[in-house]
């Protein structure tokens, strides 16, 4: 990747964070986990996160520390 798209995006994602509002996108992410925990739709609490500004990475992250990442078995 060319360094400079790099610096941009970064400094865009740090005003994106700056500007957006923190409580609103924390609770979003909180009531993902708890969906995300029971055999409820994730699509409206993805959605809600999403309208709140939260970055697909912090999404991510919540959805493996309730369902784990996958690893592919190496079978030789």
């Amino acid at each position: 990747m060319d360094p400079i798209v790099g610096e941009q995006q970064s400094a865009k994602l740090k005003a994106l964070r700056a500007k957006r509002d923190n409580v609103r996108v924390d609770a979003a992410l909180v009531a993902l986990k708890k969906t995300a925990q029971s055999d409820e739709n994730l699509m409206p609490p993805i959605l809600e996160a999403v309208r709140a500004y939260a970055t697909l990475g912090e999404i991510c992250d919540v959805l493996r520390a309730v369902f784990g990442e996958y690893q592919q078995k190496v079978i030789l």
